[in-house]
């Protein structure tokens, strides 16, 4: 593919996979998958703001209707089009790893998922912190809610610094939409793919973070009363026992309050009203 070795330059690079069915219970769009991508992918636009950003869209049995959606908010030269026939989650995810890799537009790049919201004008912010800021290795965009009730982010410490008007917060584990820099994931490449053979996202991250992972005391306190926490780090052991013994302990953090909500109405990130985001962008939508 001629686009992945281009010298434009751009300030970021997104793989953005979208799958033409809902999963879950989003809290919008609950029956309407092209609606729902389509409010994912117009707060996205957004929030890039001034950003420069090449896209990559996987298009997962997508029909048409994608794409036309889509170059309602971006421009032809800074998308493109992979389509795939229904290969599922697992081979798109590891196909935005090679996209990502083979690319040459950017240094900083961006895995997106199609069930996300995002708050205007931030995106930046996010890039910006990744870029300007040491030990900063991998960048959720969404403060999820797990990181308020499940004990292994609660029960560890944590470092804050404040940067661009935001909080922001080391944390055990994300989901899969994430930002960090072409290096970083070059280094992480295996650890990543991990995902493709049996590891959960949240297994990655503990690994890669090393966090609670040798608290033995605490292990054993998840098998007793949360069997879901005690299997992911089991996981981690088990597909990731060398990065936790031999490798290198990296650094995630998130925003507080939240840049971009996961869609799911159970585990909207606290202290923003979504809702009233989706609205007022449908309002400017419409307007225009």
């Amino acid at each position: 593919m001629d686009h992945l070795s281009s010298k434009i330059t751009y300030d970021l690079t997104i793989a953005y996979r979208i799958y033409p069915n809902v999963s879950k219970t989003p809290f919008i769009h609950k029956h309407d998958k092209l609606k729902l991508a389509e409010t994912g992918v117009r707060t996205l636009k957004r929030s890039l703001g001034k950003l420069r950003s090449k896209i990559f869209f996987i298009l997962d049995n997508c029909p048409i209707e994608y794409e036309v959606m889509i170059l309602k908010y971006f421009n032809q030269t800074d998308v493109e089009f992979i389509k795939t026939k229904g290969i599922g989650n697992l081979a798109t995810f590891s196909l935005q790893i090679d996209l990502l890799l083979k690319q040459s537009y950017s240094e900083t790049v961006c895995f997106a998922e199609d069930d996300y919201v995002y708050r205007p004008e931030l995106f930046g912010v996010a890039v910006n912190f990744l870029n300007e800021s040491q030990k900063v290795d991998f960048i959720s965009l969404y403060d999820s809610l797990d990181c308020y009730t499940f004990p292994i982010h609660t029960r560890h410490k944590y470092e804050i610094r404040i940067f661009g008007g935001l909080h922001w917060r080391t944390s055990a584990s994300s989901c899969l939409t994430f930002i960090t820099k072409k290096s970083v994931l070059k280094k992480t490449e295996g650890i990543l793919r991990s995902y493709t053979r049996g590891a959960w996202d949240s297994s990655i991250w503990f690994a890669l973070t090393k966090t609670n992972v040798f608290n033995w005391i605490s292990l054993i306190d998840y098998a007793i009363h949360d069997v879901i926490l005690f299997k992911a780090v089991l996981l981690s052991w088990q597909k990731l026992w060398f990065q936790i013994l031999l490798g290198r302990k990296y650094q995630l953090w998130q925003p507080i309050p939240s840049i971009a909500t996961h869609m799911e109405e159970r585990y909207l990130a606290p202290n923003v009203d979504w809702m009233d985001i989706v609205s007022k962008e449908e309002i400017i939508q419409t307007d225009n």
